[in-house]
Order: C-alpha cells, then structure tokens, then sequence
C-alpha cells in the first residue's frame, strides 16, 4: 500500500498533544486536589495548564494574563508557545512547575500520570482535572474552568457559542441522507477514528456514518481490504500539518483506489487534526467544518461530483 499522509509517530504525537494517554487510564474517583463539594475559594491568580486543550479554554476565557506556565504541547493560540513549559513527553516536570508558584493547576486524568498530580496535591497546590469524552463534556468542562477561575460569565458565553454551532448543525443535516465515513489518523498501519472519538461524535452529529464506528477500540487498524468493503462515500484525513498539503498527498494516494466511491466521486477532503481530536471549543468548529464536507448543499455550497 502506499503510503497516506500522516505517519503513525506524527499520529502518537497528536494523541499526546490532545491530552490523551496510550495506557489504561487511571482509576474513577474524585480528581486529586478538588476542594470538598460546597468549598468557595478565591479565583486563582497564577494558572498552570497541563494539556493543550485546557490552555486553549483558559485564552478564550480571557484569562491568558493569569497563566503562568503550560506544557510543550500547548501550541494554541500562538502566544501558548511563549509561556514557561512545565511538563511534555516524559511527564511534568515538578521543579519548573514549582517555580511558577501556581494557585491552581488544571489536568487532564488520562494526559497526565496520576503520581505526577499526586505529587503536586501532596505538596498543598490545589489540581483539577478533566477528561470529556463526548461533545456535551467539552462543554461541561468549560462551564467547570470557567467556575474554577472565576470566570464563569466568559464560560457560559463560550458554551453558548459552541451550541449555536452545534444547533446550526443539527438543524441543516438532521433531515438529510447520511454519508459514510473514512476519517483517519495514520497510515502504514492505516489508523481511523472508531467508536468513542471526538471525530466519532463530530462525524454522526453532522450527519454522517463513521465506517469504523462499529469498533471496540477507539483507533483501530484497518486493512485497506476492510476499507474497501466498507465503501466510504467521503474520505477526510486529519492533517497535523497544512492542510492543502496534507490534501494533495492524500488525493495522490487513494487515487490508486478508483473503486471507492469517495475517489471515484472526488470527494477527499483535509481537516486540520486540532479540529477532530483536542477537546477544546474548536472542536465546534470542526463539527461545522465536516457538516460543509459531508452536506455542501445544506452549507450553500456547490456539491462535489
């Protein structure tokens, strides 16, 4: 098989850079450092953002004057590069995150080892954490930052945005013909989005139907046998880096499959992998950006052949 565009490592890395772990994630409970239910404590000052999604909510919270520090990972909106980095591959790095003397570290439980966030609540620094795993939980999880940092009208604000977009969705498509779906991460061997994803979320709400949504694990390998017999109407690759890039590879290399419908009909589309697999308030603007790939005509745009 050829190759396709995004190789397996690039995919790892943006696993990791959505703030998701590739173990078993840690036990359910109360997150390390959460004060008792009914506590009232003082909006923090000094915030450390230990997954890129979290650093995203916090700068369209308005609050980027108050974080003081982030991980390598974090690399949305540009200014998140700037910031002191506390932590990456190998876990948090507790000495830099302990100079930046925060007041509140925010965490996702499957990004972040549990011994890491032990350590830091062991030493007195207040930790929340998060791990959404549907487009509703994004959302509660913004309207839960947004309490924890005092900024709870800028939360509710955001969220209603993000529902405007979900609901402008919703109402175009929900009478419409689904469309299956190709969406994938990886090749070589070819990773797709399965049951469980954002991009699984984002592909059924805007009205499609995910080809590999019927898999027990979240990315599964497929064979391009199975692709082939499940005959997606619609190919859309997650493009870790330009996206018109990241689309003329992908049209050279399924152009080798003219028996796919989604090849035969031209339609091959490029996303940008932030839009799909970081749970942030972008991932709305994901949704809206497969809804005009899978339904152009709802969109008023001219359909694909």
């Amino acid at each position: 098989m050829q190759k396709l565009p995004l190789p397996l490592s690039l995919f790892l890395l943006l696993l990791l850079s959505a703030g998701l772990a590739l173990g078993s994630p840690p036990p359910q409970g109360q997150a390390p450092g959460r004060s008792a239910p009914g506590a009232r404590v003082p909006p923090p000052a000094r915030i450390v953002s230990l997954a890129p999604s979290i650093t995203e909510i916090l700068f369209a919270l308005g609050l980027k004057d108050k974080i003081v520090g982030d991980t390598d990972y974090c690399d949305y909106p540009p200014e998140a590069k700037k910031l002191p980095k506390v932590g990456g591959f190998r876990g948090v790095n507790l000495e830099a995150l302990l100079k930046l003397k925060p007041d509140l570290v925010l965490a996702t439980r499957d990004g972040n080892p549990a011994r890491d966030l032990k350590r830091m609540t062991d030493l007195g620094i207040r930790v929340q954490t998060f791990q959404p795993s549907t487009l509703a939980g994004v959302l509660e999880e913004i309207l839960a930052i947004g309490e924890a940092t005092g900024a709870g009208t800028a939360a509710q604000a955001l969220v209603q945005d993000c529902r405007n977009k979900f609901e402008s969705v919703h109402s175009r498509v929900q009478n419409l013909a689904p469309v299956k779906v190709l969406l994938v991460y990886g090749e070589d061997p070819l990773v797709l989005a399965g049951k469980g994803t954002f991009a699984d979320d984002l592909i059924r709400t805007a009205g499609g139907i995910n080809i590999a949504g019927d898999s027990d694990i979240p990315y599964p390998r497929f064979s391009l046998e199975e692709v082939i017999a499940r005959a997606p109407e619609v190919i859309i690759e997650a493009a870790m880096g330009a996206e018109a890039e990241t689309l003329a590879r992908a049209q050279a290399a399924w152009s080798r499959w003219p028996s796919l419908p989604a090849v035969r009909r031209q339609r091959i589309a490029a996303i940008s992998a932030d839009l799909v697999a970081r749970p942030g308030p972008r991932l709305f603007d994901g949704l809206v950006q497969i809804a005009r790939i899978l339904h152009p005509q709802a969109s008023g745009e001219a359909a694909q052949p």
